[in-house]
């Protein structure tokens, strides 16, 4: 070929498949695809060599233009031998598809940018709702637990989140009329409240020797330790203890319990 392109001539009316292909900027394989799906119908020279004529070079191109606007063999074969009125009817169930997944990947692209803005602490309301948010991702922005958080905000809507804040909250009235009434930690009771209490966690996954772990920072941290005293005094390291019993029935030695 010598870089040079391939024109059709008075002269030249059948091209090989080899010049097709250039011409047509359709590989090889493809032309003969085309054919095997009954698309194409090249004739053939003496020696069984495929040839191409204009009418060929034609319908490759509107092949071509067809695949490129997304449809199938069948709705291609549909489009370039039926009437005009049977190819409108396709371009338009067509562009209503398009539609929908222009939709789907919008809000997906949606979805991206909030899990980005969560994980980087960079929601416009999110220092509003939690006016501790700056320091938390301070201390946990690169872990594994924050990512999961903004894993949740991200796929649960508002009145999900709310929720379960709502949940936790009477979780922790019902943990405070616990303590009032007596309820021992390490007793069946405390141990089955400790256990609600590390499923509300609904932000991320905790592991038994990870509640022990908040159990400790609810008593060490005063804003922690102020949140559930100020529920019922003492709260905090009731709580504290209830947590630590119940996870040394699942092999949790407190003092020795990490962040996993």
């Amino acid at each position: 070929m010598s870089g040079r392109s391939v024109q059709i001539t008075q002269t030249q009316k059948q091209l090989t498949i080899g010049e097709t292909s250039a011409l047509c900027a359709v590989s090889v394989r493809m032309l003969r695809h085309w054919e095997s799906m009954g698309l194409l119908h090249p004739s053939r020279d003496s020696k069984g060599y495929r040839l191409y004529s204009e009418d060929d070079i034609a319908r490759i191109r509107r092949i071509r233009l067809y695949r490129d606007l997304g449809l199938t063999t069948d709705q291609i074969r549909a489009a370039i031998d039926g009437p005009a009125t049977e190819t409108l009817s396709l371009m338009r169930e067509q562009r209503t598809r398009i539609s929908e997944h222009i939709t789907q990947l919008q809000l997906i692209l949606q979805d991206i940018d909030e899990l980005s803005a969560y994980a980087h602490n960079m929601k416009e309301d999110e220092t509003m709702d939690n006016p501790y948010a700056n320091d938390a991702h301070d201390r946990w922005g690169d872990s594994p637990q924050w990512m999961e958080y903004a894993e949740y905000r991200t796929r649960t809507d508002d009145a999900q989140q709310q929720a379960d804040l709502d949940a936790m909250r009477a979780l922790e009235l019902e943990l405070a009329q616990a303590m009032r009434d007596g309820v021992k930690p390490g007793s069946e009771a405390a141990d089955e409240l400790a256990l609600r209490h590390r499923e509300s966690l609904t932000w991320y996954h905790v592991t038994p020797s990870m509640h022990v772990c908040l159990a400790k920072m609810y008593v060490n941290d005063p804003r922690f330790r102020a949140h559930y005293d100020s529920i019922e005094p003492g709260l905090a390291v009731w709580l504290h203890d209830a947590i630590a019993a119940q996870a040394a029935t699942e092999g949790v030695d407190a003092a020795h319990a990490r962040w996993e």
